[in-house]
């Protein structure tokens, strides 16, 4: 694993376009996500986020629209991070587009996908095979869509998002430098390795051969693919944020909280069995993978429950050591 303390210029350029698009909506998912983990998300951010707003100010000053904008940019950040993912996890997309053929970037499409989705087909050059590929993930219909127009017209779009990218990485230079100051306390404080929870993904999913890069645009993200990885330049400062609440009586009333969503706590009650794939576990309980996809994020995030691959699919176990950890603390608030 290689370990960088810098910024990726393609996924910070996108990542910044993104936000510029409505930049108000991703403030509030934001504050919604840091609630979720039951910590004052207007706080934290005013504390240790606001310089994202000068980041996004200074970018949208040299920012230059695109007609293809609101395709990779508008509605769906699940299309978002999959184009922008695929973008980093293949570097020769950006750098020899115009050499490649539709039938290499298809290929690359399918590679990309197999990890996640492993019944996906093995070709995708029929209508039949993408709509299969589509119908393995668990994306919301907008993504779904969106997903589909990508796999029928694969070079011609990622043309367009390498067009897009090529014209406002300057913009995203610019708004570097004007936050040079800012970013470079960001970097410098940022870890010096990669945090306990990458280092499991990594150990788990993809262990030869990755680089993680830090990502301002996206700053409490972990985010990994095969060969790269992308960790949030606040993860570090979120986890001692979690930490400093050390005492019981504070950790414990958003743990239960989190358990007494009956979704969260009957998957919980079903990984005690054996490790199962979102798919699989969305079927037994009933509910829209998206749903389980979206209980899984928080139950990980708060590390409930742990991955693991395993014959070519992403399995989630219950981490029994923090069930363990919540009992401790049961037992000093209520029985010492």
């Amino acid at each position: 694993m290689k370990y960088k303390k810098e910024l990726h210029p393609l996924l910070e350029t996108l990542g910044l376009i993104y936000l510029t698009k409505d930049f108000s909506a991703a403030r509030e998912e934001l504050i919604h996500s840091l609630e979720e983990m039951e910590i004052d998300g207007e706080t934290f951010y005013k504390k240790n986020l606001s310089w994202l707003e000068s980041y996004v100010r200074e970018f949208q000053k040299k920012y230059i629209p695109d007609p293809e904008d609101d395709f990779f940019f508008g509605n769906s950040l699940e299309f978002f991070l999959t184009v922008s993912a695929v973008l980093t996890e293949y570097p020769e997309l950006e750098t020899d587009i115009d050499a490649l053929t539709e039938e290499t970037v298809l290929e690359m499409i399918k590679r990309f996908f197999s990890e996640d989705a492993p019944q996906s087909p093995k070709m995708l050059d029929t209508m039949e095979k993408r709509f299969a590929l589509i119908q393995s993930t668990d994306y919301p219909e907008e993504a779904k869509w969106k997903l589909l127009t990508l796999l029928n017209h694969p070079l011609e779009k990622f043309r367009s998002l390498i067009g897009i990218y090529r014209r406002n990485r300057p913009a995203f230079e610019y708004s570097l430098k004007k936050n040079q100051d800012c970013m470079g306390t960001l970097l410098a404080e940022a870890p010096a390795e990669a945090s306990a929870v990458m280092k499991n993904l990594i150990r788990e999913l993809a262990p030869d051969g990755i680089t993680v890069y830090q990502t301002a645009v996206f700053p409490l993200m972990e985010w990994l693919n095969s060969k790269t990885a992308f960790q949030g330049i606040m993860t570090d400062k979120l986890y001692l944020y979690q930490k400093s609440l050390s005492d019981a009586r504070e950790i414990l009333p958003g743990m239960l909280k989190l358990l007494g969503d009956k979704s969260k706590f009957e998957i919980l009650c079903s990984l005690k069995e054996r490790g199962k794939y979102n798919l699989e576990i969305a079927e037994e309980l009933r509910l829209t993978p998206a749903t389980a996809s979206h209980h899984m994020g928080l139950l990980l995030s708060n590390q409930f429950v742990a991955v693991e691959k395993k014959d070519g699919k992403v399995y989630y176990r219950l981490n029994r050591e923090t069930i363990e950890e919540m009992i401790r603390y049961l037992e000093g608030v209520f029985l010492s």
